[in-house]
């Protein structure tokens, strides 16, 4: 993964000789360094793997020290350059020695101790060099633990999304963004479409399975005192399952007038759904090899259906079965997880298929 997580956008490299002349020599002597430790390890009856890997370890701490020793949104321009810089040789001498290091990264990452801001960018250097279940889980708890006003709010919340949809619990990341009075940013390259708390918020929970997001939801949802739970209520909204039209009736009653409990209910007890198409212009089977593939990371097989017939979800409820409704929930965490304007859209499109799907006048009785 691209070491990309600043506060703000990284700019251009631009090495003077004498500058690039000493990271190379601090690269190369931390090689050999490491290198030749390594070798003395091998070749030496006396010396135990414990006392070896130490000796690495302590001067993977000094490294580390010298390293980060600055809190990124208090750096200007050119220092946080050249702080880039010296971050990149730490990481190339972690990525070049992989066995003897990866030990002394999980346990400096995990080390409350550890400077904040690299148990946060040292979590990425973790996953990359070991993208283990283990891994991505620490990844998770130092994201929901970083100071929001040091990084990119974008890269966050597209790594903690991506999280969600592999299966982790993003909770407490989701949490901590619900808690941030300054959650908002844009996407350049989208006519700097703006992502507020809000749409951040369904980036992230919409990303989750809804078994994870929707007790997470209605804890906060269910906190009066929260300045976020109404953003709460309307992610469960859309969790369009049992579960959260019962949370939602749950929430709907703690500190809310009549008037919202009223209004809210109206729109539980009538969601938005999906007409059936009386002769289907796409077949059940067309739909699931799209999705899966989908979910596989292909997204041309379902773009090819949206083109060829526009308004498809109505074939989609039309075709499916309850069996399908699991993989219809996948494709919809895959959609939201990509994080821009289109993701939203398709995100309530397939809200509405699910509400068509599962949604009965029993349920919320």
């Amino acid at each position: 993964m691209k070491r990309n997580s600043f506060c703000a956008p990284r700019p251009a490299l631009d090495y003077a000789p004498r500058r690039e002349r000493i990271d190379n020599i601090f690269r190369l002597v931390a090689t050999l360094t490491l290198r030749a430790l390594a070798l003395a390890c091998v070749f030496s009856f006396a010396a135990s793997p414990a006392l070896c890997q130490e000796d690495a370890c302590s001067k993977f701490r000094q490294t580390l020290k010298t390293t980060y020793d600055f809190k990124p949104s208090k750096l200007s321009e050119a220092d946080r350059t050249a702080k880039s810089e010296q971050m990149d040789s730490f990481w190339t001498m972690v990525e070049r020695n992989k066995e003897e290091l990866l030990p002394c990264l999980r346990a400096a990452v995990g080390d409350p101790k550890s400077d904040a801001w690299f148990r946060f960018d040292g979590s990425n250097l973790l996953v990359t060099v070991d993208p283990s279940p283990g891994s991505k889980l620490e990844q998770i708890r130092q994201y929901a633990e970083v100071d929001l006003g040091d990084v990119d709010l974008r890269f966050w919340v597209g790594i903690i999304a991506k999280r969600g949809t592999e299966g982790f619990d993003v909770a407490d990341a989701g949490a901590r963004w619900l808690s941030f009075p300054k959650a908002e940013y844009y996407l350049p390259e989208h006519g700097a479409f703006k992502v507020d708390l809000l749409l951040g918020a369904f980036y992230i929970y919409g990303s989750m399975d809804e078994a994870q997001a929707t007790p997470a939801l209605l804890k906060i949802a269910s906190d009066r005192s929260h300045p976020a739970r109404e953003q709460a209520l309307a992610i469960l909204l859309f969790q369009a399952t049992p579960e959260s039209f019962r949370a939602l009736k749950i929430a709907n009653k703690v500190g809310r007038t009549d008037e919202a409990q009223s209004a809210l209910l109206l729109l539980l007890e009538n969601p938005r759904r999906v007409t059936p198409r009386d002769k289907p212009k796409t077949s059940r089977e067309e739909f699931l090899k799209a999705f899966k593939a989908y979910v596989d990371g292909d997204g041309a097989p379902f773009l090819a259906l949206v083109t060829q017939v526009p308004d498809g979800e109505r074939d989609v409820v039309a075709v499916l079965k309850p069996e399908d409704v699991p993989l219809v929930r996948k494709v919809r965490r895959r959609m939201i997880a990509n994080g821009n304007q289109h993701s939203f859209e398709f995100y309530k499109t397939f809200t509405e298929i699910l509400m068509t799907l599962v949604w009965r006048a029993e349920l919320i009785k």
